[in-house]
């Protein structure tokens, strides 16, 4: 398990620097945790209260860092050899609404037949984090904002906890009153409708919200969904939308293997690469 391991850390540290997620060593603070939200079996919503003077911009990320004392325990029960333990994470909310911010988080199993552990941070924060702790969390990092001179469609395209950074861009759009000039679109692709996240919100945001448009896709539906709605790979839900070309600015979010494959279609649509924008933390890390 431990050159399983070290190929493992290595493989996230180079995909960490790629990212720049390594440039924030340092300017950690704590914030409180207020609420603890379950929002599907296995998808969390964390409230935070900062410090006054953190802020954050509408799109970005940060760090969570691990008690220390956990990564010790953990790398007793699994034989692993984590130091300090970071890990990125959207924020999924509004910069308005500081000094409070959420967070959308994914329980990251074991992966089936590896022999390596589930999710270190995502574990910590499901199975042992609690309201009125503290946790580290450094300065906000990156950028999923796009140029807001254009009038062009705004089309974003979401895996399962891939919306999170959506939730927080939407509040501020609909804040800013982007919606009031562009049109945009939310297409939300998870297997079945128990893996919906914030499907009642998005629905209601989609009713009342001005030229907002939320288009949810089960890719394995089974009976008891009971679903109408749209089903099968968010990239042929969007090839159905739309048929035709298409000149629009696309800010893609959730697993590699359908960020690849939506870009693809979007690029045979005619939209140019410059205006088709990936969240680079939206990958499945331990």
């Amino acid at each position: 398990m431990a050159s399983t391991h070290r190929l493992e850390s290595r493989a996230l540290l180079l995909l960490f620097a790629a990212a720049g997620i390594l440039q924030a060593a340092g300017g950690f603070v704590e914030a409180e945790v207020v609420r603890i939200e379950s929002l599907t079996r296995d998808v969390k919503r964390i409230r935070v209260k900062f410090p006054a003077a953190y802020t954050f911009q509408a799109g970005q990320f940060a760090l969570f860092r691990v008690p220390g004392k956990f990564v010790e325990e953990w790398n007793a029960k699994y034989g692993t050899r984590h130091s300090e333990v970071r890990r990125p994470y959207s924020f999924a909310s509004s910069p308005a609404r500081l000094p409070y911010a959420d967070f959308i988080i994914k329980l990251v199993p074991a992966p089936p037949g590896k022999d390596v552990p589930p999710g270190i941070c995502s574990t910590w924060v499901h199975r042992y984090l609690k309201i009125g702790d503290r946790v580290e969390v450094g300065k906000p990092m990156g950028s999923m904002a796009i140029s807001m001179d254009s009038t062009r469609a705004i089309v974003l395209v979401a895996g399962g906890a891939g919306v999170a950074p959506f939730v927080g861009l939407l509040e501020y759009w609909f804040e800013t009153g982007v919606n009031q000039r562009r049109t945009i679109y939310l297409f939300l692709g998870v297997r079945q409708r128990q893996n919906l996240i914030l499907h009642e919100q998005l629905t209601a945001w989609a009713r009342g919200k001005h030229n907002f448009r939320y288009i949810p896709a089960l890719s394995n539906p089974v009976p008891e969904d009971q679903w109408a709605g749209e089903t099968g790979f968010l990239h042929s839900v969007l090839d159905r939308h739309f048929p035709g070309t298409l000149d629009a600015d696309a800010l893609l979010a959730g697993s590699p293997a359908m960020m690849q494959e939506t870009e693809r279609l979007l690029k045979s649509k005619g939209i140019p690469p410059e205006q088709i924008h990936h969240d680079p933390i939206q990958v499945q890390v331990p």
